[in-house]
């Protein structure tokens, strides 16, 4: 049995610059068994 039920993640793209190209979200809710 898992002790969460969702799971989210972001994180910051660089550019060829070294800038930021942008913030990446990905997550996922176990429970209802989708992409949040």
């Amino acid at each position: 049995e898992l002790s969460f039920s969702t799971v989210k993640q972001e994180y910051v793209v660089q550019n060829q610059q070294g800038g930021s190209g942008g913030t990446i979200t990905a997550g996922y809710d176990f429970k209802a068994n989708k992409e949040i």
